[in-house]
């Protein structure tokens, strides 16, 4: 049998596109670490977080049984309690009142120490994430911090500039991070050691704009700093500022700026102008798909695009 033609490729490619809506989503390779370019395109890819894709690394094969189902919590949590919760059983508190048996020295009228709180946290364990109950605070998602002592449970105190910041866990893909925000990739701040360890956290997105050039032309301002790109993160069209790949039109994601990620079929398309007269996509034209914000759709129908 002859090669298969790149037309009949095309077509198919472009069917798994269109049938996104429903078709579920699998997760892609890991991406390059602190975020990945090109959002998913399609409400299969998780109904909160298209970008939830681009933080789970080297997630294992589930074992080859009629019943295995794909890992829900991200690698990068590592295995124990669950630090998306904010009140994990395996971190209850011991009964302050425990200690009040001290012996005869013990002042039976003084009031008992209020019971410490505690939280679920990622940790190193051998060079490998863990993920265990440490002491929490009481900070809350943007709040200031210099460790994870400092944030409330649930929370990861996360690098953000020069400085910390509170941020929720969003390791389970069923964490939804809500509205104008997105579950990426951040260092953890005071974790000690000289190993950096990532954790997926919900941050804010830009709402940047997916026609912004990059890199940023000097004489002009952009929204998306030096070494980030504006791409598509969540299946609302939500967009932000995150370091792009290098995949182009036809390639395997992760994506280049000016590109988006097609979770069905793992492949980069190139973004267009679904309002422009004409659109940069040589001989394909300009499609409308789920998942891309009003006035954008992808090459299509001839070619991949490949962006020149």
């Amino acid at each position: 049998m002859g090669p298969f033609p790149k037309s009949l490729l095309l077509v198919a490619l472009f069917g798994a596109l269109a049938a996104l809506a429903g078709t579920s989503c699998s997760a892609v390779d890991a991406q390059e670490a602190g975020g990945a370019g090109g959002g998913c395109i399609g409400p299969a890819c998780n109904p909160e977080d298209a970008g939830r894709d681009q933080i789970v690394a080297d997630v294992p094969t589930p074992d080859a049984a009629t019943d295995a189902q794909p890992p829900t919590t991200s690698a990068l949590c590592g295995t124990g309690c669950l630090p998306d919760d904010p009140n994990p059983a395996e971190c209850v508190s011991p009964d302050a009142s425990a200690g009040m048996d001290a012996g005869p020295a013990a002042d039976a009228d003084a009031a008992p120490a209020a019971p410490a709180t505690l939280g679920c946290g990622v940790t190193l364990e051998s060079g490998k994430p863990v993920s265990a109950c440490q002491p929490a605070g009481k900070g809350q998602s943007g709040a200031p911090c210099a460790a994870a002592a400092d944030c409330a449970p649930g929370l990861a105190c996360v690098t953000e500039g020069s400085t910390g910041v509170c941020r929720a866990y969003c390791c389970e893909a069923s964490t939804l991070c809500g509205a104008s925000a997105f579950c990426a990739e951040r260092s953890l701040e005071g974790a000690g050691g000289k190993t950096a360890i990532s954790v997926p956290v919900c941050v804010p997105a830009d709402d940047c704009s997916l026609d912004e050039p990059y890199p940023c032309p000097t004489n002009k301002q952009c929204k998306c700093k030096a070494g980030t790109a504006c791409a598509v993160v969540k299946d609302d069209g939500t967009t932000s500022c995150v370091p792009p790949g290098n995949g182009r039109g036809g390639d395997q994601c992760p994506c280049a700026a000016g590109f988006v990620c097609s979770k069905t079929t793992s492949t980069c398309f190139k973004l267009c102008s679904t309002t422009a007269a004409t659109p940069d996509c040589g001989t394909g034209k300009c499609l409308v798909v789920a998942g891309l914000p009003e006035g954008f759709g992808v090459c299509g129908l001839g070619g991949y695009g490949d962006g020149g």
